[in-house]
């Protein structure tokens, strides 16, 4: 057969109807074994692969999610990716990915194409462009569900206490002792990096310490390892009685890339500078000194998000939104302790 086999050829060489076919191949009906054996040999025989577009034509269903992730080299980014496709999988959906690096624009076109593939339900990781991208989301073309986005209460979120977990990091270095601690904060142009933000100035305020000027942003808008390195080599160049005791990063990646800066001008860690991440990325625990991060959930994190989306699809519209706050956690490793390396 030099065309591509149909249904119907199925049928014929199988000796049933294309109906008892289609309920074979999407497993639907009530069809007895042999019956099913003799299809599904016929379709291995014939090579047949059932159409896509077709089914979906029927279904009003692709059984594809869009992803869209800000940065998929993040490993936080990426291993809520895993696992939301674990999820999608485990319920027969696909994923398609779209990495938007940053980039406003290629999130714009990637929230248009999503809409040309006809995808089901579509997961947002991390949204940059507030204005065009909620104004397109919440217009309800496509259901969708935010992870660590701009809160709204128009469409189901899940994502980490910033907040909360930025606070208890600061808590943890003050309650350690220090009084002059600076935070790296995340790129600002995202939610998460303000909310962590106001995490750190509500302990400062509570403990009756300054934080409006021991904020600083990435050199380079981000906050990868680069971004760590390069802000700790610019608090480096303070004099040493202007120097904060105690880093609090706003991500993993950034408290490592300090970490290096740190090492590379022969400042001790904790003894000298105490340093606090965020995430515990893979890394966190296997860099050294092991370092003391805020964990997030996000394995429970990426299946509660996957949740929320399947149950908009089965309800077929909006009921029942919700927006899940997680608690975060406190890991306590070797990169903290007093100012002076006191227990």
């Amino acid at each position: 057969m030099t065309r591509k086999p149909t249904m119907r050829d199925v049928a014929t060489l199988s000796g049933v109807s294309v109906q008892t076919v289609s309920h074979v191949v999407n497993q639907t009906g009530s069809i007895s074994t042999e019956t099913r054996d003799r299809v599904l040999n016929a379709i291995e025989r014939l090579n047949y692969r059932r159409n896509p577009i077709a089914r979906s034509m029927r279904t009003n269903q692709t059984r594809l999610i869009g992803l869209l992730v800000l940065d998929i080299t993040n490993p936080v980014l990426s291993a809520i990716a895993s696992e939301v496709e674990a999820a999608a999988y485990a319920h027969q959906y696909s994923v398609l990915l779209y990495n938007v690096r940053h980039d406003p624009e290629r999130e714009r076109e990637s929230l248009e194409t999503f809409a040309e593939r006809l995808v089901d339900g579509v997961i947002v990781v991390n949204a940059m462009d507030r204005e065009h991208t909620f104004h397109w989301l919440e217009s309800g073309a496509i259901p969708t569900v935010l992870i660590d986005c701009l809160s709204t209460s128009s469409l189901p979120s899940v994502a980490v206490d910033n907040e909360l977990g930025a606070q208890i990091a600061t808590e943890h270095l003050i309650g350690l002792g220090h009084r002059r601690i600076t935070h790296l904060s995340g790129a600002m142009s995202l939610e998460v990096a303000r909310q962590r933000v106001t995490g750190y100035q509500r302990a400062m305020a509570a403990a009756g310490l300054s934080a409006l000027e021991c904020i600083v942003t990435p050199i380079n808008n981000r906050w990868d390892y680069q971004s760590g390195y390069l802000s700790m080599k610019s608090i480096l160049e303070l004099d040493a009685a202007e120097r904060p005791t105690a880093i609090f990063a706003a991500g993993d990646q950034m408290a490592i890339g300090a970490l290096r800066a740190l090492a590379e001008a022969g400042v001790r860690v904790p003894d000298e500078m105490s340093v606090v991440g965020f995430d515990d990325i893979e890394a966190a625990s296997f860099i050294t000194p092991q370092l003391t991060t805020i964990r997030q959930p996000l394995s429970d994190i990426a299946g509660r998000a996957f949740a929320l989306l399947l149950d908009l699809l089965e309800n077929r519209r909006h009921k029942g939104q919700r927006q899940v706050t997680l608690p975060p956690q406190l890991m306590i490793r070797g990169s903290t302790s007093a100012p002076g390396g006191r227990p």
